[in-house]
């Protein structure tokens, strides 16, 4: 009689009561482990902030936030083992037991996610710098009406048939669903398309366009280059400019066709894992627009369409991971593993900071949705990536020596991570509660899914991979928020924290439908309630006519830039080979037909005082005298430092200074 009264644990309810005495550890190790072991990891040496007085140059290291941020990757981890140590003992407990602990599980996420909103909102700061608004009241409550309406109309048998047919695949139905995709997806991409007329002297594309020019000009990344943010990217708008003329509109029009082309393979992922373009587009357009989504106080909004160094340059490699990995695992091609090591090889060393966490969630994927049953599987499989992976470095590292005659430096590609991530360069204290909790509990929540789903035998391998491949993914991309927590950061990782939220939201519609739509749970209404966010989102889909108005604008909005141009040409003379770390020297280089030897794209990327040596050493190596300069950045410490080097001024405009080698 006793057994009749308690039954074994299914793996989600396993899940759940499990999730809070995880998060209660963790919260314990993230408060008092956080900093010995933030005392603990190495510090920046000699490579501290400097000069202090630049008025580019703030922020410090913060190895405690680092530390935390470590322990919190831990959390799923806690979660798994649970997890799979419930489902080996068959743990047994009463059906009012099971009920009341998931119950309180559950009440415990409502609590994080209520803390999350209002942290955003200042209600709870957590002693940190104030984190910018980006979801207001009004668009939550619009999201939780289109949810309850979701709900009520689902439970309507009509309804429902209707929805069931609309997920049956048919060729016009698949033509039209891409179609939308695309002029969706055209539409907020072309608002970043810009002229030299239109741009004006600041923007984004100061921080990434002057890479493709340096690539245009002979110069090798990782050479000779410094690159900031991808080193296999700009080569392809280097060609596009090579072939169709040095102009923003060319590199603007190269760079929304390589985002483009990404967004594509998002929405080809989701209709892989659900298998019909309607319920595709259904999650696509929800992310879609939350990952262009504008933040900020009024007046100051600003959405990361424009800022390359996200889309296509980090969130490109990435994305194409995901695809590939989504067909592997569907059984279409690349049906071996090695091709998926192979370009996540190449992604990695394009950009470290969603490469490593694009290529870790491949591999998590990989076991989540394969059925590796032994561990001499598990090494085969381990082999054949780290192969590939090895083969594609070997392969970039042929290519750029064949380019430039030199090899690669690794320490180069790990000079701008080391300086913003250990020695704080630019870096920003991260508040307690904010929106951020939130990408947090649902990329565990997509681990604890896929677990979940492979400790129950589910079939489905593209969802379980896919899954598990999100929720690493944003985890890991999350150290880009970690670095610098400011609101426009965080909206940079909307697309990842949908892109997951469109995986879960599969799940759990799959499971009320089964159910006839009826008693959703706490974790379905908040998934339902978090994509109606970004349906809501869809009212800022730009109207294209506004911006090409913009583009026709005739009235010249460049001042500095025509200036910078003509104080170069003025006195680089016979000089051949001069350094320019002036904003877009590499194009104002290309224009006059000289060589920029500055391996750093302009003074805003140097925070620490070995640059300005690496500097002084490449004029040297190149025979290269003339040193151009801004005069609104430099610092009495950096100048001091020329000086000493045999650095002497000969010219300043008021606005650009040049300096010259003795």
């Amino acid at each position: 009689m006793e057994r009749e009264r308690v039954r074994r644990l299914r793996s989600a309810e396993a899940a759940w009561i499990a999730a809070l005495p995880c998060a209660l550890v963790l919260v314990a190790a993230i408060v008092w482990l956080g900093p010995p072991l933030g005392r603990a990891l190495p510090g920046p040496g000699s490579d501290t902030l400097w000069p202090r007085e630049a008025p580019y140059v703030f922020g410090h290291p913060e190895p405690v936030k680092h530390a935390r941020f470590l322990l919190a990757l831990t959390g799923p981890l806690l979660l798994v083992g649970a997890i799979r140590a419930g489902a080996r003992r068959g743990v047994e407990l009463s059906p009012r037991a099971i009920r009341a602990l998931v119950l309180l599980a559950q009440a415990a996420l409502v609590a994080v996610l209520v803390a999350a909103v209002l942290g955003q909102h200042e209600l709870l700061r957590g002693g940190a710098s104030p984190i910018w608004p980006i979801l207001g009241y009004g668009k939550i409550a619009a999201a939780g009406a289109l949810a309850l309406l979701l709900l009520i109309a689902m439970r309507r048998p009509p309804v429902a048939r209707l929805a069931a047919r609309a997920t049956h695949e048919v060729g016009w139905l698949r033509v039209a669903c891409v179609a939308v995709a695309v002029v969706a997806a055209s539409c907020w991409l072309f608002t970043a398309v810009q002229t030299d007329r239109s741009l004006g002297d600041v923007g984004a594309l100061y921080w990434t366009m002057n890479d493709a020019f340096a690539v245009l000009d002979g110069r090798t990344p990782l050479v000779d280059y410094h690159a900031l943010y991808a080193q296999l990217v700009p080569y392809l708008p280097a060609a596009t400019l090579g072939v169709l003329g040095g102009t923003t509109l060319v590199f603007t029009l190269t760079m929304e066709a390589l985002s483009l082309l990404t967004l594509l393979a998002v929405f080809a992922t989701f209709r892989r894992i659900v298998r019909s373009s309607l319920p595709a587009l259904a999650l696509f357009l929800p992310m879609l627009a939350a990952g262009f989504l504008l933040g900020g106080r009024a007046g100051t909004q600003t959405s990361n369409v424009s800022y390359y160094s996200m889309w296509p340059m980090r969130y490109g490699g990435a994305y194409l991971m995901a695809w590939l990995t989504t067909r592997h695992l569907d059984g279409a091609a690349p049906r071996r593993a090695w091709p998926l090591g192979f370009v996540g090889g190449l992604v990695l060393v394009d950009n470290l900071e969603f490469g490593l966490p694009a290529l870790t969630a491949t591999v998590a994927a990989l076991i989540a949705g394969r059925r590796v049953r032994s561990r001499r599987a598990l090494a085969a499989l381990a082999g054949e990536l780290a192969t590939a992976v090895l083969a594609a470095v070997a392969l970039f590292a042929a290519v750029t020596a064949i380019r430039s005659g030199h090899l690669p430096q690794p320490g180069i590609l790990l000079e701008f991570p080391r300086i913003f991530g250990v020695a704080g360069f630019t870096a920003l204290p991260m508040a307690t509660f904010g929106l951020h909790l939130a990408l947090y509990v649902t990329f565990v929540a997509a681990i604890g899914a896929a677990v979940v789903r492979r400790a129950a035998h589910d079939a489905d391998a593209p969802l379980n991979g896919m899954l598990a491949w999100s929720g690493v993914f944003g985890l890991l991309a999350g150290a880009y928020f970690v670095g610098r927590s400011d609101y426009f950061k965080l909206i940079a990782l909307f697309s990842a924290w949908f892109f997951s939220l469109g995986l879960l939201a599969v799940v759990l519609v799959r499971d009320l439908a089964a159910r006839g739509w009826r008693r959703p749970g706490i974790p379905a209404l908040a998934v339902l309630v978090a994509l109606g966010i970004g349906i809501c989102s869809l009212n800022e889909l730009p109207m294209p006519w506004k911006h090409l108005a913009h583009l026709r604008d005739e009235r010249p909005q460049y001042v500095l830039q025509p200036l910078a141009q003509r104080f170069v040409a003025e006195h680089a003379g016979r000089d051949r080979k001069v350094a320019i770390l002036i904003g877009m020297g590499d194009r104002i280089a290309y224009r006059l037909g000289i060589a920029n030897v500055a391996p750093y794209s302009f003074m805003e990327t140097m925070g620490v005082r070995s640059q300005m040596v690496n500097v002084v050493r490449d004029m040297r190596r190149e025979g290269a005298h003339l040193l151009f300069l801004p005069d609104g950045f430099m610092a009495r410490a950096q100048l001091d430092l020329l000086r000493r080097a045999g650095f002497a001024a000969r010219a300043d405009d008021g606005y650009f200074s040049l300096w010259s080698d003795a």
